[in-house]
Formats: structure tokens, sequence, C-alpha cells
């Protein structure tokens, strides 16, 4: 049985590793994660595995996000330190979650439930999943994956200073002037954004509102507005229909 551990703390990976070995010597760890970014690009590769064993909580995030970025198709025994995350939501759904510290007798059962229940309809396991951490994720966006050569990397929502649409292609602008190509709509972006921080100011364009350096009138009743780091010389203007609630978020 390959498994594959995502966990940030290196003592609770020794500790795991020797329960594993305890249960089944036959066990084979096949890689050790510490992130949500290193689990993401992990399972984009359609690498194959039996099991997994993650962490809730990850050195940049709830592991949650995983499956709002790439699919998991092998079955998945939750570990925490606490108990706040909704475990009844999805322990059915799951073949187990594990609270630290993990005692050996607990993960002995868990593993058993594994061994009964594979290699039965993976496929809707995944799909359950998909749904509780998809769907169920109220809170707003805070990073955006986004693909780098043969890798992927998360852009932090803080440092997006705009998002502009160019002949079909949404491109993420950083406040250090840096562009990345984002797989989505300007509007579907928009919606997972806190609206507090991000306007979209027309049908192709979200700012900032720290990216604001200065506004000026312009014809036709409509705004121009100057942002910082806008190496690209882009235009932004504030559209008729948009000018009455832009002024009211100005206003704050």
């Amino acid at each position: 049985m390959k498994v594959l551990i995502i966990e940030d703390e290196k003592n609770a990976f020794d500790y795991l590793s020797s329960l594993l070995n305890r249960a089944n010597p036959q066990v084979e760890i096949e890689d050790q994660l510490e992130s949500v970014e290193e689990a993401v690009n992990w399972f984009s590769e359609d690498k194959k595995i039996d099991l997994v064993f993650l962490d809730i909580e990850l050195s940049d995030g709830l592991s949650f996000e995983i499956f709002q970025h790439v699919e998991v198709k092998a079955p998945i025994i939750f570990t925490t330190a606490y108990d706040q995350y909704a475990i009844e939501a999805f322990k059915v759904n799951s073949i187990g979650y594990l609270l630290k510290p993990i005692n050996q007798m607990e993960l002995n059962l868990a593993l058993e439930k594994y061994e009964k229940y594979r290699p039965k309809d993976l496929e809707a396991f995944s799909s359950q999943l998909k749904s509780i951490f998809g769907e169920g994720q109220k809170v707003k966006k805070q990073r955006c994956l986004v693909k780098k050569s043969n890798h992927f990397e998360f852009i932090q929502i803080k440092d997006i200073a705009f998002v502009h649409s160019d002949q079909g292609l949404t491109f993420l602008y950083t406040f250090k002037g840096e562009r990345h190509v984002y797989n989505n709509t300007v509007e579907g972006l928009y919606h997972e954004l806190d609206e507090e921080q991000f306007f979209q100011i027309n049908r192709g364009q979200i700012i900032n509102i720290n990216a604001i350096k200065k506004i000026h009138p312009y014809f036709n009743y409509r705004m121009k507005l100057e942002l910082q780091n806008n190496k690209m010389d882009i235009e932004f203007l504030v559209s008729r229909s948009k000018l009455p609630d832009f002024k009211v978020w100005l206003d704050g």
C-alpha cells in the first residue's frame, strides 16, 4: 500500500510514520508534502497513490483548498489537532479522521476501514469531497493558482493590484509589476473577492483600492483611474453603470 502524507510538522510526520510501520510494515510512504501549494502541484501530475493522510492546517493555509484546484481520487484520512473544522460534515464521506495526538488503535481502525472499502467507487468519493469543500467554502478567496512553465504557483490576493482582460485572456497584475495568466473570467473571479478591497469598474477590469493613485473626471459621465505600477499603460475607465456603486465603494 502506497501512502502520501501531507503534514508540515516534522515531529508529527515522524510520529505518524512510526505508527504506520507498527500497524502495517508493508506500508510504503511514497512522499511527504508540507503545504497546499506542494499538494496541488503533486496531484496535478496525476500521480497514483493508494491512501492520503492529510493534515487540516498546513504551512500556507487549510488543506480544504486543495480540492478547489485539483481532483483527489485517492481515499483520505484527515488528521488534525483541533475539532472545530466541521468534522461531522465530512467524516461520513472520508475514510476517517484522526485527532492528534494520534492513537495507535484509532489508526489501526482507520486502516481496517480502508482495506474494507477499497477500491469501491473512488470516483464517487472524489466527487463527494469536491462537493463538500467546493460548495461549502464561503470565505473569500485568499489566493489564485497560476501556471508557471512546468509547475503551479500561488499569487496572494492581497498582492494583486488589478485584473485586466485582453483578447479573451484574464491577466493578474501584482503590485510588483508581475503579470500572470489566470484561468477564470473577470466576472467569475470578482464574485470570489473581498468587495471591500476590490471593485469591478467595467466588464473587463477589477481594481484593488490600494492601487488607486488618482481619480480624474472623464467625458460621458465616467471616471478615469490612474493606478500605481501601471507599466503597461493600460487605460482604466469606470463605466457609467458602475459609477454610482463605485462612488459608494470609495467612500467605504
